[in-house]
C-alpha cells in the first residue's frame, strides 16, 4: 500500500509504526485515533498562583500537557476568553518557580524549555552549564481581560477546553470559588477528590501494564485518553495539584530522567509490561541494526584522523562479544567499504574541521557503552538482577550519544551554543558511564559466578 508520502510499506509495518508512534492510540480491529481526535473539546483544569495573580498573567508552562501537541511549546499555545484571544505579558519570577511550572516535562529537560521562550532568548544558557539566573521573565497570557469580566481572585480556577488541537487554541472559563466558606466542604470539593482518587487509580494500573513509557507526558496520555469519561469533566482538578495530594504517586528518577511512579520507589528497567521481550530469544542487539548515521560517523572520523581503515571501523561497530559468522562481517565490510568510498569523493576536511573532534568523542563514548550494551545481552544475563537504575541509565546514555551523532552527521555547521550544549552534555554522559560502567560489571560477574555450583 502507499502512505501519504507516497512510499510503499506492507500493512505489517504500518501497523508496527502506528503501534509504536505516540501521536495515535490503538482502538479494535487495526484502527487507530489520533492524539488531535481523542483531545480535542476535553476539559482540564488549574489554578494560577498567588504571584501569578498579583501580576494578572498565568503561564502556559506544562498546564497543558498531556491535551495538546507536545512538539507545539507552551508559549506560543493561544488561549480565548468568551470568544476573544488573550494578549502574551511578561510573567517576573525566579528560576525556582519557573522550574516548577515546567516539571511535567522532566526536570532535567524544565531549563531547556524555559530557555526556548522568546522572553529568555538572551539567557544563553548552555554557555552557564544550563544553570537559569536566579531572576528571569516568562511569556504569560494577560489576565486582565477575565478581571474586567469577573470578580477572579486567588484560589479561584481557570477551566480549558481544547478548542483546534492542530491550531493549539485552548477556550478558557473561570470558576469562581474564592467566595465560598473555606471551613465548608461543598459537592465541588468531593467531586474533586473523587477526581484525584480516580487518577491516582488510573495511574497506579498504568505503571504495571505499561511500566515508566517514554516520559511522563505519553504515561499521563494513556491514562487520560482511557479515563477522559471520568478525568476530563467540569470539576475536574489539575495534575500539579494531584502531585502534592497524592500519597502514592510521585515524581522518580529514571536512570537520568523522572517519571511519575510508585511514591518513594526506584523505577525498574524491566518489569510485568516488559519482562517477556528480555526472556524471549529475541532481545534487541543495538549493532544489528546500526543506523546509517551511526557508520558515516565512523568513516567520516577517519577521513578527519586521515586515516583509511576499514578493519578498524568494523572492530568499532562488531563488539567482540557479538556472534556474527566471517560471512556476515565479509558482508558488512563489503558494505562500509562501498560507503567508504561514496563519503570520500565529498569528505572536506576543512569544512569538517568545527564538528571533527567533538564527533570523535562522542564515537568513543557510542564505542564504550555500545560494547557494554552488546556484552549484556549477548551473555544472555538475567537482567532483572542487575541493579535497574545503573541500567536503565545505560539505556538513556546509548539513546541520547546516538542522538549527538546524528546531529552530527549532518554536514552542516552546528550554531556555537548547540556545540557547548552537546559539549556539556557528552560531559555529564561520559561522567555518568563511568560511575555506571564498574556497578554493571560487578553485578555481571556475580550472574555468572551465581551460573556454576560445586558439586
Amino acid at each position: 500500500m502507499l502512505c501519504g508520502l507516497g512510499h510503499k510499506i506492507t500493512m505489517a509495518e504500518l501497523q508496527d509504526f502506528l503501534d509504536n508512534d505516540i501521536r495515535c492510540f490503538a482502538l479494535q480491529k487495526r484502527m487507530y485515533i489520533t492524539r488531535a481526535a481523542a483531545f480535542t473539546n476535553q476539559l482540564f483544569s488549574f489554578v494560577p498562583s498567588q504571584q501569578e495573580i498579583e501580576q494578572k498573567v498565568f503561564v502556559p508552562g506544562d498546564r497543558c500537557v498531556p491535551f495538546v501537541d507536545m512538539d507545539v511549546l507552551s508559549f506560543s499555545l493561544t488561549f480565548e476568553f468568551l470568544g476573544q484571544k488573550l494578549p502574551q505579558k511578561l510573567f517576573a519570577t525566579d528560576c525556582n518557580t519557573a522550574r516548577d511550572m515546567f516539571f511535567l516535562y522532566g526536570d532535567e529537560f524544565s531549563a531547556q524549555y524555559i530557555s526556548s521562550d522568546p522572553a529568555c532568548k538572551d539567557l544563553h544558557i548552555a554557555e552557564n552549564g544550563f544553570e537559569l539566573p536566579l531572576k528571569l521573565n516568562l511569556t504569560g497570557i494577560s489576565l486582565e481581560p477575565i478581571f474586567e469580566k469577573v470578580d477572579f481572585k486567588y484560589g479561584d480556577r481557570i477551566l480549558c477546553r481544547v478548542y483546534d488541537w492542530d491550531k493549539g487554541i485552548i477556550e478558557i472559563i473561570p470558576v469562581l470559588t474564592h467566595k465560598m466558606n473555606p471551613l465548608q466542604i461543598g459537592v465541588e470539593d468531593m467531586e474533586r477528590q473523587k477526581w484525584y482518587d480516580t487518577l491516582e487509580d488510573a495511574l497506579l494500573e498504568s505503571f504495571d501494564r505499561m511500566g515508566p513509557c517514554s516520559g511522563i507526558e505519553e504515561q499521563l496520555a494513556n491514562v487520560f485518553y482511557e479515563h477522559r469519561k471520568e478525568l476530563c469533566v467540569p470539576d475536574c482538578g489539575s495534575i500539579h495539584e494531584f502531585i502534592e495530594v497524592s500519597k502514592k504517586v510521585g515524581l522518580e528518577l529514571f536512570g537520568v530522567e523522572t517519571r511519575l511512579w510508585f511514591k518513594g520507589q526506584d523505577v525498574p528497567a524491566i518489569g510485568k509490561w516488559n519482562k517477556d521481550l528480555y526472556d524471549s530469544d529475541e532481545r534487541a542487539i543495538p549493532y544489528f541494526a546500526l543506523p546509517d548515521f551511526v557508520i558515516d560517523c565512523y568513516l567520516k572520523d577517519q577521513m578527519y584522523k586521515k586515516t583509511n581503515n576499514i578493519n578498524e571501523v568494523i572492530e568499532k561497530i562488531i563488539p567482540k562479544d557479538l556472534p556474527l559468522s566471517k560471512k556476515e562481517k565479509d558482508v558488512l565490510r563489503l558494505q562500509i567499504a562501498h560507503r567508504n568510498d561514496i563519503l570520500r569523493k565529498e569528505y572536506n576536511w576543512f569544512a569538517d574541521f568545527a564538528n571533527g573532534e567533538l564527533r570523535h568523542r562522542a564515537l568513543n563514548l557510542f564505542t564504550e557503552v555500545g560494547a557494554l550494551v552488546c556484552e549484556l545481552d549477548c551473555d544472555n544475563t538475567e537482567l532483572d538482577q542487575l541493579p535497574q537504575q545503573e541500567l536503565v541509565t545505560l539505556s538513556q546514555l546509548y539513546t541520547h550519544v546516538s542522538r549527538i551523532l546524528e546531529i552530527l552527521s549532518d554536514d552542516s555547521d552546528c550554531e556555537e551554543e548547540e556545540t557547548c550544549a552537546m559539549e556539556l552534555s557528552l560531559e555529564g554522559m561520559e561522567m555518568n558511564f563511568e560511575d555506571i560502567k564498574p556497578l554493571l560489571i560487578s553485578a555481571l560477574d556475580k550472574v555468572k559466578k551465581n551460573r556454576f555450583n560445586v558439586i
